[in-house]
């Protein structure tokens, strides 16, 4: 039993010097725990290998699922756990030695992001038991131990998920994709049925740096699509000129759908303007025509 207790003191002092290393110089620095906790979801994710993070001010952070955390106490110390921002415990925290280990819950916090805080107090060195935590999220299991040496003692834990940061990333990916595709169809549906390869994206924009530059112009060889930046949404939309040889504008009939102003023509020059005078901010559309290519309006 003496020599278990040793090898258990002896990995928790191994495991506070690596996560402490990784807050000092010898390792790289990271300005927020968030971003800790990032770069170990993305080596977890590559490797299925996560490690504990440790705050400037002594807080140590397990990665949640990918192993039996030990927290290493001390008498006459309290041991602050902390759980998830607005995860709530199902029921009383359960330990398995609840003669010589005593235990309490606080919460600290607005309401929208409560955290829970199970404290555990040892009252004597030596003593190893476990402890169980349920919430609406997850079940959380870790070894408890009472160190005599206080620079064994940790005084707050808690934890990272790198399960839900990839998650998150991956419904952000799908949901970007999902847009994409619907932003594609919309597309599609505006344009007569032809081939990928009638399209001609021979098109150039200059002009001033605005909120209406556009991000694409192409032509089906009928009629000519303009489509427009999501940020235009919240500025004053632009009114389309076409422009003759002399650059004089000329009122042109379009109409906008969704993110696209369609014009039922080909044009070789054209501008959005918004504004007059010295407040008019402009852009200049140019169709780069292939040489072969009729000349239209």
């Amino acid at each position: 039993m003496i020599v278990k207790k040793q090898i258990l003191v002896a990995l928790s002092v191994a495991l506070l010097s690596s996560v402490a290393g990784a807050g000092t110089g010898t390792s790289k620095k990271f300005l927020t725990l968030e971003d800790a906790a990032l770069a170990q979801a993305k080596k977890w994710q590559q490797t299925g290998v996560a490690k504990p993070i440790m705050s400037d001010d002594g807080k140590v952070l397990y990665p949640f699922g990918q192993y039996m955390p030990t927290i290493t106490c001390a008498p006459l110390r309290a041991c602050d756990v902390e759980l998830e921002p607005g995860e709530n415990v199902s029921g009383k925290p359960m330990l398995g030695d609840s003669a010589r280990w005593l235990l309490s819950k606080a919460q600290s916090g607005p309401a929208e992001k409560r955290v829970t805080h199970i404290v555990v107090k040892p009252t004597d060195t030596g003593l190893e038991t476990n402890m169980i935590v349920t919430t609406d999220r997850r079940t959380y299991h870790m070894r408890l131990y009472s160190s005599a040496n206080e620079r064994d003692y940790m005084n707050r834990a808690g934890f990272y998920y790198p399960q839900d940061i990839v998650d998150e990333w991956n419904d952000a990916e799908q949901t970007a994709q999902r847009r994409a595709k619907e932003d594609g169809a919309r597309v599609v549906a505006d344009l007569p049925p032809t081939s990928i390869d009638k399209l001609d994206f021979s098109y150039s924009v200059d002009g001033d740096k605005t909120l209406f530059n556009p991000t694409r112009v192409f032509n089906d060889g009928t009629r000519t699509y303009i489509q427009m930046p999501e940020q235009m949404k919240s500025a004053e939309a632009p009114v389309l000129l076409l422009l003759d040889r002399e650059d004089k504008p000329q009122i042109v009939n379009y109409r906008v759908k969704d993110a696209y102003y369609i014009v039922d023509k080909l044009f070789d020059r054209a501008m959005l303007v918004v504004g007059v005078d010295s407040n008019q901010s402009k852009v200049t559309i140019t169709w780069n025509k292939a040489p072969k290519r009729g000349l239209f309006w």
